[in-house]
């Protein structure tokens, strides 16, 4: 019985140690992230924004633009209205969008698209020849 009294004894010693000294085990802290903006507006952050729409008025007299800006910039994707009135009857044609529009003498008229391709492109009295300006759409 001596024979196995001591190893018996050595690993209850050891079983007893191991148990009272083993290391507590780690301390998982969960930390709770709130998002400090409302959902509408995380949503709406996270969303493409579409560009506002713009309106230019243009003047043509005598097959020259009078009043208006001669260069249109706007962003890739924004609704664009062309609004133009002229002295005499033409055609105002948007170069590589290819869009046209007939011009009666002495009234208003509307040309509304999106800008979807990016580039510059002339517009133009269609009729009479004249160039009388550029749409520079900026990519996104």
């Amino acid at each position: 019985m001596s024979k196995w009294l001591l190893p018996v004894t050595t690993v209850a010693l050891l079983a007893a140690l191991f148990v009272w000294m083993r290391p507590a085990p780690p301390v998982v802290a969960a930390v709770a992230v709130t998002n400090p903006v409302a959902p509408e507006i995380a949503a709406a952050q996270s969303a493409p924004m579409t560009p506002a729409a713009q309106t230019f008025e243009l003047v043509v007299k005598d097959k020259k633009l009078v009043s208006g800006p001669r260069v249109l910039s706007v962003s890739q994707g924004t609704p664009v209205t062309l609004r133009i009135t002229v002295d005499h009857h033409d055609e105002l044609h948007l170069h590589g969008y290819d869009l046209t529009l007939k011009l009666p003498t002495a009234q208003s008229a509307e040309l509304s698209f999106v800008a979807a391709q990016s580039g510059r492109f002339e517009y133009e009295l269609h009729h009479a020849h004249v160039d009388l300006g550029v749409l520079e759409v900026q990519p996104r």
